[in-house]
């Protein structure tokens, strides 16, 4: 028997949810300007709304930062969705290398980003294709060590210690490709074959 179709939103839901995106397109402005000193009033000003209004949606300015992060994270998911490949270890070189090169260009979305992931009891939502490609490569035997959950966290650690030597400036010249190297031949992947889909994935 097939599924009840999911209901239609309402109107009122629309309009909260359109004053929701309203608040987070404010926020992420304030945010990019003040950091995270930002107060309610400095948002509330820029979104033309009043205080009430923000905290019908977020109990504080941490909520929001949380909200915004969020956002910016399923974006970035989206962003480094999965290619027309059926290769796990050049979809995973191509998301991480993704990844990294969006917390160079934007070294406030990776310090933000660090704080959401790093959050106790928070999942870790860096990045849902990652792990998707990592355990892909497990299950078939294209990545042949640890086909394990400490294998994806070490794998996924690497990633996120790489973004911290990014925030605070001391990534090594040529961060991107070593890290991706190193992250596949982690995985079992060739030193040749790995530097070959590193160089792949950093002209894309």
């Amino acid at each position: 028997m097939p599924s009840d179709p999911e209901p239609r939103l309402t109107r009122g839901h629309r309009k909260k949810e359109k004053t929701r995106r309203h608040l987070l397109a404010a926020g992420l402005r304030v945010l990019r300007s003040k950091g995270e000193s930002l107060s309610a009033r400095d948002v509330t000003e820029e979104a033309d709304v009043s205080s009430g209004t923000f905290y019908n949606y977020f109990a504080d300015t941490d909520a929001l930062i949380d909200a915004i992060m969020r956002d910016q994270l399923l974006g970035m998911n989206a962003h480094a969705a999965p290619e027309s490949t059926s290769d796990p270890a050049l979809r995973l070189a191509r998301t991480a290398t993704r990844i990294l090169e969006h917390a160079i260009a934007d070294p406030q979305w990776a310090r933000l980003a660090l704080r959401l992931v790093n959050r106790p009891g928070e999942p870790n939502q860096l990045n849902g294709h990652l792990r998707d490609d990592l355990l892909e490569g497990l299950e078939t035997g294209r990545f042949t060590r640890g086909a394990d959950e400490t294998t994806l966290d070490q794998s996924i650690g690497l990633l996120l210690m790489t973004i911290r030597r990014i925030v605070v400036g001391n990534a090594p010249p040529q961060v991107v490709p070593r890290m991706v190297e190193r992250l596949l031949e982690n995985l079992g992947v060739s030193e040749t074959e790995a530097r070959d889909l590193a160089a792949s994935a950093s002209s894309q």
